[in-house]
């Protein structure tokens, strides 16, 4: 009753105008090693909550006190069926173990175990297993570190050679189309030249400027300017 009036005092929001208590289940579980007075003999598992004496109607949901107790509880393996029985039976019988039972599931039960076996070992132990498990966290850690640098790090060279096999296409697509451009720009020219040369000679002559100019492309303008 003392821990839960203290823990359901600090979920209360402090300076919050309009409070309703709206609270939180709160449940307390506890494991004792010691027997209730005047309790029932061998019940081992009390489900408790706020009742009203003349209804025995529960007065308030939200609060209620779960209490294992240890020493009533006498099954052997033989009698173990639920989850609750195994969880009851390893807290009873853990310093006396030196092993994980055969009928408690290891996937669940085998940390309790890992977290015993750490629980118990000297000082001097103790510092050593710290120091080798900040060792393999260190190696993981520099691991994923490598792994990471090393993606990036081929990132940018991949995306450098991309550049690079890009620049080096573009380039030669370039220059192919210039060239084709140029000998096309080159031929037009030619072809100008030609035609110009072509109308001087005819201006020469005497012919009229409207034929020359049907003749050989250029217009009358470009005509008259030629000398």
């Amino acid at each position: 009753v003392f821990y839960t009036s203290r823990l359901i005092n600090k979920l209360i929001p402090k300076g919050y105008k309009g409070n309703t208590y709206e609270l939180p289940e709160v449940y307390f579980i506890g494991i004792l090693e010691f027997e209730l007075g005047e309790t029932e003999p061998g019940k081992y598992f009390y489900d408790v909550a706020l009742c009203d004496k003349q209804s025995n109607r529960v007065f308030y949901e939200k609060l209620g006190y779960k209490l294992l107790v240890l020493p009533n509880f006498n099954k052997d393996e033989t009698d173990i069926k639920t989850d609750m029985d195994m969880w009851l039976y390893l807290l009873k019988n853990m310093s006396k173990l030196d092993k994980i039972p055969d009928f408690l599931d290891k996937r669940v039960f085998g940390l309790i175990f890992d977290i015993g076996e750490v629980a118990k070992l000297t000082p001097e132990d103790k510092m050593a297993y710290e120091a080798s498990l900040k060792h393999k966290r260190d190696a993981e850690n520099t691991y994923s570190t490598a792994q990471r640098i090393g993606h990036d790090r081929g990132l940018k060279e991949g995306l450098k050679e991309g550049l690079k096999e890009g620049l080096k296409e573009g380039l030669k697509e370039g220059l192919k189309e210039g060239i084709k451009k140029g000998l096309k720009e080159g031929l037009a020219q030619g072809e100008q030249k030609k035609a110009m040369e072509t109308a001087l000679k005819f201006k020469m002559i005497g012919l009229p400027l409207a034929q020359i100019a049907e003749g050989t492309g250029l217009t009358i303008d470009e005509i008259e300017k030629l000398k």
